[in-house]
């Protein structure tokens, strides 16, 4: 079954294609056209049911009828309203015509006036009569046309001339006067607004209200426009199609693309997973808004899963984290090459790389910029490496330092079988027993992990490792059986761990090294004379190892390119070799607290570019050469604690003293040797 399939219907799946939403608000089922013709009920009502209707001209519309019927029920109430105000007004017509035309004495008027009004009572009564009948017709309430006014204004004035011609054929002079003042009033009456008949005090009142409020209105105004100028309000955009509507119908494309990489529908259709929230996140919040046709959609489900796995991290002000609205190469730790790139670099082993897949088969569409780096320092806080790391089999150099790895090394990343770069120092990882898978690997770091016991066998397979950094771990063995033919590799740190076993002459096959770190282990014997062919060698340590000896290689004198060579704490015999003097670019010599004798070799004077000089704890005897003072570099020298005596030379008292130069800032020398302290020496020992 596909995904859309199983998740058409799902009450927590995703969001339907198309069609009405109905769990809006604004949409009910129920509503159908009303019928056409008479009111609610479908037929016409009597005159005692409009009238009521008449008086409730302020009753509330229904909100949940059409406009069209609203406006219809707004047109109804407004015709009500009108004919209310006729039917009022010819009351009072009426009131005034029977008070006018009661009986006052005189000839024929009291009795021709009598029978005036009657008649006129009677003639008014049926016009009201035929107006009222004619509003209940067939047509019903609302269906009333605008010429039922016209027709009743007209025989209103019919009526009226009709009554004035009877007044003065009955009732003689007098009853025509009085239809003449009723004629007259009537006249006065309609011509008269509402504003003629509202109370002329009130109408000040309210007029003086008005003036208080717009005072009361301009002058704050008025007073914030002198600070700040007026500004017109910005014409709105057009109100646009919702984006979240045009979202939902690219989901379930998107769906399909990315669920056979996602673990299946089940996986991806879980709202709890975060493979569900990474889909969602594409499709409703990604402000790149991807289409299921672009090439880069698979990369960025996948880094948005172990984001949602792994995270949220702390955003860093200046950084673009992940998750913003730019292209993923663009995101923090994240670097990319073009594929062209690549297969130059891989000399055009790309396309085997990318149509290989993972090692189920599974393979994400490859995009034109291809993710080679990802470092995640401190970012996956959970501890847990996802498996869609395995998806990012063309990744290249992978950086998961001080994060909370724990026990063996996530199977994922032994799927990430070209890796060139793997750097897992500073977490709790306890087994690496498979790094072999790793058959393309160039750079390692495990140090600051909690491994212990003998190397896996498996670094054997690492014909490729050019660093290799095992430092403080608790490591056992003899490390040199395993490592002793990478003749590729150029830097190997191995200090604070528990490695036994000799140094090997295959050192010196290692032709490619530049720094070697061993101090701290168990190591016994003598540094072997073939590391004198190491013509690139830099920084070479070996320190706190009780149990490495002997004399100090003359060979040391054959490393042109040496600057750092530390051997303190040790048990070295012999003297200082003047051949270290040929290592001009040295500028760190520390052999303090070993068993080294004699002079100290004049020859030292041609190391110019020496920064510190540790000599300490040793047998030297004579007196500290002269010639010493031609390092001009020199910050800091030790002596003490040995059996050095004589004067201080002058020449190296001045290096204390230079200006702007350099300054020999501490010069500790045995209490034997004559020297000013605090001028020259900084303190005896």
């Amino acid at each position: 079954m596909s995904g859309r399939d199983r998740y058409a219907n799902s009450a927590r799946g995703p969001p339907p294609r198309g069609g009405p939403n109905y769990n809006d608000r604004g949409y009910n089922p129920s509503r159908s056209a009303p019928p056409r013709g008479g009111g609610a009920r479908g037929g016409g009502r009597s005159n005692n049911d409009d009238y009521s209707a008449s008086n409730a001209s302020s009753a509330p519309i229904d909100p949940n009828m059409p406009d069209w019927w609203n406006a219809k029920k707004k047109a109804e109430r407004r015709q009500r309203e009108e004919e209310r105000r006729i039917s009022v007004r010819e009351e009072n017509e009426r009131t005034k015509m029977g008070y006018n035309n009661a009986p006052r004495g005189g000839n024929n008027g009291g009795v021709d006036g009598g029978r005036g009004n009657a008649r006129v009572v009677a003639v008014n009564n049926g016009a009201g009569d035929d107006r009222y009948s004619r509003k209940a017709g067939a047509e019903g309430v609302g269906a009333r046309q605008m010429s039922d006014f016209d027709d009743t204004k007209d025989k209103n004035s019919a009526l009226r001339k009709k009554m004035f011609m009877d007044g003065g054929a009955g009732g003689g002079a007098g009853g025509d006067d009085r239809l003449r003042k009723i004629a007259t009033a009537d006249e006065e009456l309609e011509g008269r607004s509402l504003m003629d008949l509202v109370d002329r005090g009130t109408l000040m009142v309210g007029c003086c209200l008005i003036l208080i409020v717009v005072i009361a209105v301009t002058i704050p105004v008025a007073l914030i426009s002198e600070d700040e100028p007026y500004v017109a309000p910005a014409v709105p955009d057009p109100p646009s199609a919702s984006p979240t509507m045009a979202r939902q119908q690219v989901y379930w494309d998107i769906f399909d693309r990315v669920q056979r990489i996602a673990g299946g529908p089940d996986v991806l259709g879980d709202p709890n997973t975060a493979q569900n929230r990474a889909l969602n996140w594409i499709v409703f919040e990604d402000g790149m808004e991807l289409g299921p046709g672009k090439d880069h959609l698979h990369q960025r489900f996948v880094l948005m899963v172990i984001y949602f796995i792994s995270g949220p991290w702390t955003p860093v002000e200046g950084r673009l984290e992940w998750g913003s609205p730019v292209h993923e190469c663009e995101w923090e730790g994240i670097t990319c090459k073009d594929v062209e790139e690549l297969e130059a670099e891989l000399e055009g082993k790309i396309s085997e790389l990318l149509e290989s897949g993972r090692e189920d088969g599974v393979k994400i569409d490859v995009p034109q910029r291809i993710i080679n780096r990802l470092e995640l320092r401190q970012r996956l806080v959970s501890g847990e490496v996802p498996g869609e790391f395995s998806l990012l089999y063309y990744l290249q150099h992978l950086d998961l330092e001080n994060n909370q790895l724990v026990g063996a090394l996530p199977s994922p990343l032994y799927k990430l079988f070209n890796l060139q770069t793997l750097f897992l120092e500073q977490n709790q990882l306890t087994n690496i027993d498979a790094v072999g898978e790793y058959r393309y690997l160039e750079h390692l770091s495990v140090s600051k992990n909690a491994f212990q016991g003998p190397l896996p066998e498996s670094f054997k397979q690492l014909k490729y490792l050019k660093t290799l950094y095992l430092h403080t771990n608790a490591f056992t063995g003899q490390v040199f059986d395993i490592l002793k033919d990478f003749k590729k590799l150029e830097l190997l740190d191995l200090a604070f761990n528990k490695f036994e076993g000799t140094l090997p002459a295959e050192l010196g096959e290692m032709s490619n090294l530049t720094s070697v770190f061993l101090g701290h282990n168990e190591f016994r014997g003598t540094i072997p004379a073939e590391i004198g062919r190491c013509p690139n060698l830099k920084e070479f340590q070996i320190d706190a190892s009780h149990k490495i000896g002997g004399p100090i290689p003359t060979e040391f004198g054959k490393l042109p390119n040496l600057e750092f060579l530390k051997l303190d704490t040790c048990a070295f015999n012999g003297t200082l070799p003047p051949e270290l003097a040929e290592c001009q670019k040295l500028y760190f010599l520390d052999v303090n607290s070993n068993d080294l004798g004699g002079r100290i070799p004049t020859e030292f004077g041609k190391l110019g570019n020496m920064r510190t000089l540790g000599l300490a704890n040793n047998d030297f005897i004579g007196g500290i050469p002269a010639e010493l003072s031609q390092m001009a570099q020199l910050e800091k020298a030790y002596f003490q604690n040995t059996d050095l005596d004589g004067v201080m030379p002058q020449e190296i008292c001045n290096l204390r003293d230079r200006g702007n130069q350099t300054v020999l800032e501490e010069l500790i020398v045995p209490c034997d040797v004559e020297c000013e302290i605090p001028t020259c020496c900084t303190r005896c020992s």
